[in-house]
């Protein structure tokens, strides 16, 4: 699958495939990745958006919604990176193997770009991530679920993206008796290394603790909170609080949570001073 394990912190979290004979995909799979990035060109487009997670095959698939609400036509190009940083090419519905799309979206319309369903089951998963380049404001929006006896869905979460920032805050719940666990992916759309510090917030408000991250040019990178061997300690007892992410660069996040093994969620994220 992947050659080694991150610490969003990382988690083992299985994801139960419903009726199915082969063992079920853990949801931490998604979350496994081996970097060695080449460096790419950012986005310099009027309006950029980070598409931070996209995984697809084992039973997972993704698909990306982008709406213009606006009363001039978008010009949108959407290109593809695999977690090391180099450019890839996912199964699109319709439209095969694609490293990038350019498409015109009306005022007022919704132009979707979504997985092949022929290949939610079709070898090992595979994440990616993805940036949105367009001449006028979006609303992107991903859907990514698991499934693997579709049409059955076992579980699905929905994100925003955002235009890169450089700071972001969202509050999180970790362990306790309904199994909480908190992730995010991380995604540097920039040409060049970002220094990233995440700090874990106690309910009222002081430093549990914090790290760092260096994301080479147009790496992403994903960690899941909980992890004993992580880089913060968490107790099996019920923990609330925040995380604040602190980039040197704009840089793109998606949330995602889990509740026990089967329930997705994703956390609304501001972008507040870094504390």
């Amino acid at each position: 699958m992947y050659s080694r394990v991150l610490a969003w912190l990382i988690i083992s979290v299985g994801v139960a495939a419903a009726q199915t004979d082969s063992p079920a995909t853990p949801v931490s799979d998604i979350f496994n990745t081996d970097l060695a990035f080449s460096p790419q060109a950012a986005s310099s487009a009027t309006n950029s958006y980070v598409i931070a997670h996209f995984p697809f095959r084992q039973g997972w698939s993704t698909r990306v919604l982008l709406a213009n609400s606006g009363t001039s036509a978008a010009s949108v190009t959407i290109t593809f990176f695999d977690q090391s940083g180099h450019s890839t090419s996912v199964p699109l519905d319709g439209l095969g193997m694609q490293s990038s799309q350019t498409v015109t979206i009306q005022p007022k319309q919704v132009h979707v770009l979504g997985v092949d369903p022929s290949q939610r089951n079709s070898g090992s998963i595979q994440v990616a991530w993805a940036t949105a380049s367009s001449n006028v404001p979006l609303n992107v929006f991903s859907l990514f679920d698991f499934g693997p006896n579709a049409p059955a869905i076992s579980g699905a979460v929905g994100a925003q993206s955002d235009t890169p920032a450089k700071t972001f805050r969202f509050p999180i719940s970790v362990n306790g008796p309904l199994g909480f666990k908190a992730g995010m992916a991380l995604a540097n759309p920039n040409g060049s290394p970002t220094s990233v510090t995440v700090k874990v917030l106690n309910a009222d408000g002081s430093t549990k603790g914090s790290f760092v991250e260096n994301l080479p040019a147009n790496g992403q990178e994903i960690f899941v909170l909980g992890d004993p061997g992580g880089k913060l300690a968490f107790d099996t007892s019920l923990f609330n609080g925040s995380i604040a992410v602190c980039a040197t660069q704009p840089i793109g996040l998606v949330t995602v949570g889990f509740e026990g093994s089967q329930a997705f969620f994703s956390t609304a994220v501001t972008n507040d001073p870094c504390p």
